[in-house]
């Protein structure tokens, strides 16, 4: 951009209008920003002209996502119900990880995202760590800052009981296919909280946090959920899960936890300030009350619970307990285009309406696309707000293209960021003082040619992806069924 200068030290960056905290606060005009060490080190009044047409507000941050660069559609997993859809994902088609990996941290960047929680999703903990650096070599070519939440595992791989029962009710033709392919032998306890550590010591550093991942805990046995919550006291290190998602995970959780999941949850010492929860939609007014209580956070996923059948979060009682909340994409944007300011404006629609007993305010949806996001990535407070001192995460937007039927003084610019603001309005992007984006281009990788080579990977497989939707499909019947009767 022409408006950003460097020097050997410094990073100076001209806009026209500058929203240094979206929910609060106001607009400065003709503003001059200097980056400097990863944090802003000064802001002043600008050169006449140098920035015109251009707003930079905080980046945002995605706080729950499964970074997954070759959509779900591609391979056949349509949107449908969670539990049906999920057992899809087992027919991904091998890709290369950097590039699967580069591509969607390319498209957050060029959407607006500085910060992303990618919760990955592998069940194979023989290649954690290898594929622990490779993830974090694609964030760091990005630029993008990177919490890279472990899997951890220890049962009900195909579903919500044993794996041995399940298999049983599949068709007899697929289940030694089945076991080979989909089903794991899975580490102690033990095991999983020296590889976490093991792999920190590999891959930690300014820009990349490693947390506890719980794939959900439905899928972990209690002393697995135990130890990370003891872990997790101990060196501090944060836990993301899945939580209460839909609505027959409130079913088996109820069925299975008489007493209270929730409440299981945090007599295991799970649920803590340094705990958070995606989804959320089905939980119930005392368990919100018990999260906030904790100090825990729920990530708001919009898109992927309207897409996945899975319903809309309860954010009105998130407000009324005081709980705190961020946001997320989730691999599952509206579009299938990880359009960060779609799915914030998305948010603001959904829990802002007059009928809502506690209706989300601006302030509100930016603490959660800002401060709240940051704490559950970076593990660190203090973001939010472009002011001396505070990390260099500018989003730069095209003011101008926004506003181009405008009458002058009729509204404010945040007014219109969220009315309208796109990927395609992300004119630049700044990550701890490095320019990230620039004219709407990713500088790190070549986003083009690694898409054309991602989807040429995945077509390559496509007979063997063919062959096996027979299985899954059956698989898929099975499931269903069992989920009907649960």
């Amino acid at each position: 951009m022409s408006n950003c200068k460097h020097n050997s030290d410094a990073t100076f960056l001209d806009v026209e209008y500058l929203v240094s905290a979206p929910g609060g606060g106001g607009v400065s005009r003709n503003a001059r920003m200097e980056f400097s060490a990863g944090c802003v080190a000064s802001i002043g009044p600008g050169i006449t002209h140098a920035g015109k047409g251009l707003l930079a507000m905080p980046a945002l941050v995605d706080a729950h996502d499964h970074v997954r660069g070759l959509h779900h559609l591609a391979f056949g997993a349509r949107d449908q119900t969670f539990e049906i859809w999920r057992a899809a994902l087992y027919a991904q088609p091998p890709l290369d990880l950097y590039c699967n990996c580069a591509l969607a941290f390319g498209r957050l960047a060029r959407a607006g995202v500085g910060s992303v929680m990618h919760v990955y999703s592998s069940i194979n903990a023989d290649r954690m760590a290898e594929d622990a650096e490779i993830i974090c070599r694609a964030a760091g070519d990005v630029g993008v800052r990177l919490a890279l939440v472990m899997p951890l595992r220890d049962r009900q791989t195909l579903g919500y009981a044993d794996d041995e029962a399940l298999l049983a009710l599949h068709d007899p033709r697929d289940r030694d296919f089945i076991r080979k392919t989909w089903l794991y032998p899975f580490p102690s306890p033990e095991t999983y909280m020296q590889l976490v550590s093991d792999i920190a010591r590999r891959v930690e550093g300014p820009m990349v946090s490693v947390q506890y991942g719980p794939n959900s805990p439905q899928a972990c046995s209690d002393a697995l959920l135990q130890r990370i919550a003891e872990a997790s006291e101990r060196d501090g290190r944060r836990v993301t899960t899945h939580l209460l998602e839909t609505s027959i995970q409130r079913r088996w959780a109820d069925a299975t936890y008489p007493q209270g999941f929730v409440r299981h949850l945090a007599d295991l010492g799970l649920i803590s300030p340094r705990f958070a929860g995606a989804h959320g939609v089905w939980l119930t007014r005392g368990e919100i009350d018990l999260i906030a209580d904790k100090g825990a956070q729920i990530v708001i996923n919009a898109s992927s619970n309207l897409r996945l059948r899975s319903g809309i979060a309860p954010v009105a009682d998130y407000i009324k307990a005081g709980m705190t909340f961020s946001f997320g994409i989730d691999s599952f944007s509206i579009d299938d285009d990880e359009d960060a300011f779609r799915e914030l404006r998305l948010g603001h629609w959904l829990f802002s309406q007059d009928n809502s007993p506690a209706p989300l305010t601006r302030e509100l949806l930016f603490a959660g696309w800002h401060r709240n996001g940051y704490l559950a990535v970076n593990n660190r407070n203090g973001y939010g707000e472009i002011a001396i001192g505070a990390p260099a995460d500018v989003v730069v937007l095209d003011f101008d293209t926004l506003a181009y039927d405008l009458i002058e003084g009729m509204a404010e610019p945040v007014e219109v960021v969220l009315t309208r603001a796109t990927t395609r309005h992300v004119k630049g992007l700044f990550v701890a003082g490095r320019e990230v984006v620039r004219d709407g281009k990713v500088l790190g990788v070549d986003l083009d040619l690694i898409e054309a080579e991602v989807v040429k990977m995945a077509r390559a497989q496509g007979d063997r992806m063919r062959n096996l939707k027979p299985v899954l499909e059956r698989s898929q019947q099975t499931l269903r069924t069992f989920y009907d009767r649960l």
